[in-house]
């Protein structure tokens, strides 16, 4: 009696079993509750991803806020709130008349804003400390904004409870994490003075600095050398270290080539360059053409007085990621500005005649690169 009665309760188990199996796959089989499901699982994965976003967007303001403390900053609070949200709108495009002057206006009027602002905190700060805190104030404002955009789209595909909106944030959102996760790295490596992978032109130009015979500031933040390599008299620039800046390169070139009357034999830009996936950091490479990560107004300071004057633009790269070129700079960075300095006095002495002139131009910020 008690195996049939066992028997018959395994049966009843399996069958209760089964009809709640028919039920779940009937009830997913219904569109607004497949819906919902799918929601539901694509919104705690992503989700889960905007909360790291989020820490580490809290992480960086509280650092900033802390280095704003230990200046003695009036309000740290809110100046970094302010810093948190500000913002450059781009000018009208549609008129492309003199729409670099109008961009380079606006550029460096947030420029200015930013250090308004941190001075206007922190009035005793010297000029490196108010670069640090420029930098981790853009820091702060780009973690910041990541973070807003990423919760827009979660919270837009909620509402319209659309899936195939949040599959495209579920494929989006590692890039950004990643790219947050840089940046916050990044915060670190400028508040301690370091230089970064993106400082290779710099420390290539003041490599070539080294025997200079005359230094002087053709433009703000930006220094100038004089030096001799196998004849050539070659005019060094590059952004005003140990500052955390990239200087005004586009404006300092166009000036010393009007004061020497467009007598220049060529023009010569190193920068670091993002690699793809697969290439190999610190590979160095060659082209034509200005090598600058600029928006516009100091790339194409540097294409007009060229064009106007015929003067080659030669190009040499070193390749890195984005985090190493925001981050500590790797040893294949540092390892590969030999190769770049190489490179640049071969392209000096080969294509150049003995008796001319010369600009070496190295584009990067020269956080931690002194001349």
């Amino acid at each position: 009696m008690m195996l049939f009665a066992q028997a018959d309760q395994g049966g009843i188990y399996s069958l209760i079993s089964t009809l709640l199996f028919i039920a779940f796959l009937l009830i997913l089989s219904i569109p607004d509750i497949q819906l919902g499901f799918q929601m539901w699982r694509l919104s705690s994965i992503v989700e889960k991803e905007l909360g790291e976003i989020k820490r580490m967007s809290d992480n960086a303001r509280n650092k900033l806020i802390d280095m704003l403390k230990s200046l003695n900053a009036k309000d740290p609070q809110g100046l970094v709130d302010t810093l948190a949200e500000m913002f450059v709108i781009d000018p009208v495009s549609v008129e492309p008349i003199d729409i670099i002057s109008r961009m380079r206006h606006l550029l460096r009027g947030g420029e200015s804003k930013i250090k308004l602002l941190i001075k206007d905190s922190v009035p005793n700060a010297d000029p490196v400390t108010i670069s640090k805190l420029e930098v981790s104030a853009e820091v702060v404002n780009a973690l910041n904004l990541v973070y807003k955009v990423v919760r827009h789209y979660i919270n837009l595909a909620k509402k319209l409870k659309s899936p195939m909106l949040m599959y495209q944030v579920q494929m989006v959102i590692p890039i950004l994490k990643r790219m947050a996760e840089a940046y916050s790295k990044a915060q670190d490596t400028f508040r301690d003075g370091k230089p970064v992978g993106d400082s290779l032109g710099p420390l290539v130009a003041a490599r070539l600095m080294l025997n200079a015979t005359r230094k002087w500031e053709p433009a703000e933040e930006t220094v100038a050398a004089e030096t001799i390599v196998e004849g050539r008299k070659v005019i060094v620039v590059k952004a005003l270290g140990p500052l955390a800046t990239v200087g005004r390169p586009g404006e300092a070139v166009a000036r010393i080539v009007e004061e020497h009357n467009g007598q220049i034999a060529r023009i010569i830009t190193v920068d670091a360059a993002l690699k793809l996936e697969g290439e190999q950091t610190g590979s160095v490479a060659e082209g034509v053409g200005v090598a600058m990560g600029d928006p516009g107004p100091e790339k194409i300071a540097i294409e007009r007085v060229a064009t106007k004057y015929g003067i080659p633009i030669d190009a040499v790269i070193v390749k890195m990621g984005m985090e190493e070129a925001i981050t500590d700079m790797p040893k294949e960075v540092y390892d590969a500005a030999e190769k770049a300095e190489s490179l640049v006095r071969k392209i000096i002495i080969e294509r150049t005649p003995i008796g001319s002139s010369v600009i070496v131009v190295g584009v990067g910020n020269t956080s931690g690169v002194g001349q």
